[in-house]
């Protein structure tokens, strides 16, 4: 989107009371994509990755342990055949093992291997690197207000 368009937008908005909360949720948007799509890029070049196969990678990091499909599910935004198509990709990459649960032999657990680990690690952090850059632009006091702020709408959609 070009700045001309974007400057109408606002203009037009700010006018107009009933679509005043489209001058918020516009530029979420616009964020996000631009966001998502470079590094949708970046991944892909650089790691042959996804940003699902990300996904699933940072979840088992953060958590820090193994975890059962569901929860990974849960963790993420997949529906479950997609889970099932991204944990055999990533799998196949010997990025993730899977292993039975010890409470319950049925149940399967997905955990990182040391591959996985130190992909995801490198990974996390060039990517935390490229989106550091796009938000340098505030000031400390600026991120931490927008950190609350998105805190507080992300909250209000679960």
């Amino acid at each position: 989107m070009k700045r001309k368009h974007i400057d109408k937008f606002y203009n037009t908005t700010i006018k107009s009371k009933e679509y005043e909360v489209f001058a918020l949720s516009l530029p979420i948007t616009l964020i996000h994509k631009n966001m998502f799509n470079d590094t949708e890029h970046f991944l892909k070049t650089q790691y042959d990755l996804l940003h699902s196969h990300v996904d699933v990678l940072a979840s088992l990091y953060f958590d820090g342990n193994a975890l059962s499909p569901t929860d990974l599910y849960d963790a993420t935004v997949f529906s479950s055949g997609g889970m099932t198509k991204v944990l055999k990709k990533l799998e196949e990459r010997n990025l993730i093992k899977r292993e039975a649960s010890s409470n319950d032999k049925r149940s399967m657990l997905i955990s990182l291997t040391k591959e996985g680990k130190e992909l995801i690690e490198n990974c996390m952090i060039e990517v935390a690197k490229q989106k550091e850059a796009k938000f340098s632009i505030l000031t400390p006091k600026e991120k931490e207000d927008l950190k609350n702020i998105l805190s507080k709408l992300t909250y209000s959609f679960i």
